[in-house]
């Protein structure tokens, strides 16, 4: 029995630890949105690989930069999500964010923010989404936003970071 089970083990870290190295070659982030009414604000969840972030602000800041807890590391994450991502019903327009926090999750890790809406959006909305373009030339950002029940999608890459949602 002992046998069986190493030999399963071996078999699945064979399958899978190529997988995972491999899945890593392809440089996404994903963004779910969605409105609160209540709140009036988009409350996003943002999903990016951890080892990517750190590059992408230790570049920035010119410093070694490891994900962490402290409150050092939050400013550095809620001054680049400010840069770097935005949902606005004005084109060009940054509102200021609130960043919430970091959650990891085994080579990822979550990042929450809210960005203050207003009434519910209708007609237009404008998307920025430039996470790690500029580390990466293939990178791609993926943002699904709900609002009022109707879900739309917006895909950016580097060099095609800003997109208009009709609603």
């Amino acid at each position: 029995m002992n046998i069986k089970k190493a030999l399963y083990f071996a078999l699945v870290c064979a399958l899978v630890l190529p997988l995972s190295a491999w899945a890593h070659e392809f440089h996404t982030s994903i963004t779910d949105a969605h409105y609160n009414p209540k709140t009036q604000t988009y409350e996003l969840a943002v999903r990016v690989f951890a080892n990517d972030l750190e590059e992408a602000l230790s570049r920035r800041h010119k410093t070694n930069i490891r994900l962490d807890r402290s409150e050092r590391v939050n400013k550095l994450l809620a001054e680049y999500l400010q840069a770097h991502l935005s949902i606005s019903g004005a084109k060009g327009t940054k509102v200021p964010q609130k960043f919430l926090g970091a959650q990891e999750e085994a080579d990822a890790v979550w990042l929450y923010l809210e960005i203050p809406a207003g009434k519910v959006p209708s007609g237009q909305l404008f998307v920025q989404n430039a996470l790690l373009t500029e580390v990466f030339s293939d990178q791609t950002n993926i943002l699904n936003l709900e609002i009022a029940g109707k879900k739309r999608s917006v895909l950016c890459r580097t060099g095609d970071v800003q997109k208009t949602l009709a609603l």
